[in-house]
């Protein structure tokens, strides 16, 4: 069925009505598990797409270290599995690949940690609102605050960064649903008649 260019720009929005991204939020839930953070309540957050202080962020706990029940001796390491199943979650993102690599390069140098992950108070939600507020050895070991600092700011960069990840999947998702494409799809789904439309 064809439509016109008007008929399509009255119901650009019709795909986007709802919660739209409901199925990039499961995504990154699942991405945020074979990482080895776990997201608070209501997480991740965001805002979009047109105003300055737009973007992505999420609050939670980064283990660095958790249990994996599939293996026999019952514990493994969440660092050294990560990067091999992201890579099999999604093959060909390059990004993700880069943010699990680090996060287990700096598990395996300065060892296995335990993260909060905090906003900072503020009206908005993008990713330069996140900090870190506290974090720790499992092993309880002392460690020199130069190597804290660093570890903190390694560790933060690279959980912005899949916030920013997070920010272009939603709005990749939007775009393609406020397309013509998925437009006409939609209406035609709907069976939408543009004179009954008019009609109306």
């Amino acid at each position: 069925m064809a439509y016109s260019e008007s008929f399509i720009n009255a119901h650009r929005e019709i795909n986007v009505k709802h919660e739209w991204w409901d199925f990039v939020y499961e995504d990154f839930r699942k991405i945020c598990d074979i990482l080895g953070i776990t997201l608070d309540r209501d997480e991740p957050s965001f805002s979009g797409f047109w105003s300055q202080g737009d973007g992505a962020s999420w609050t939670g706990r980064y283990r660095a270290q958790g249990l994996d029940l599939s293996v026999w001796s019952g514990v493994l390491p969440t660092y050294d599995i990560a990067p091999a199943k992201i890579r099999e979650h999604a093959p060909q993102d390059e990004e993700l690949h880069r943010i699990a690599d680090e996060l287990c390069l700096l598990a395996r140098i300065y060892g296995t940690t335990y993260v909060v992950v905090r906003r900072h108070d503020s009206r908005y939600v993008h990713s330069s609102t996140m900090c870190v507020s506290e974090w720790e050895y499992y092993d309880g070991r002392d460690v020199d605050e130069e190597i804290i600092d660093h570890v903190e700011e390694a560790l933060l960069h690279a959980f912005q960064a899949l916030a920013d990840w997070l920010y272009g999947a939603l709005e990749e998702e939007y775009d393609y649903l406020t397309s013509d494409e998925a437009v006409i799809e939609t209406l035609e789904a709907n069976e939408m008649e543009e004179e009954q439309d008019e009609a109306a």
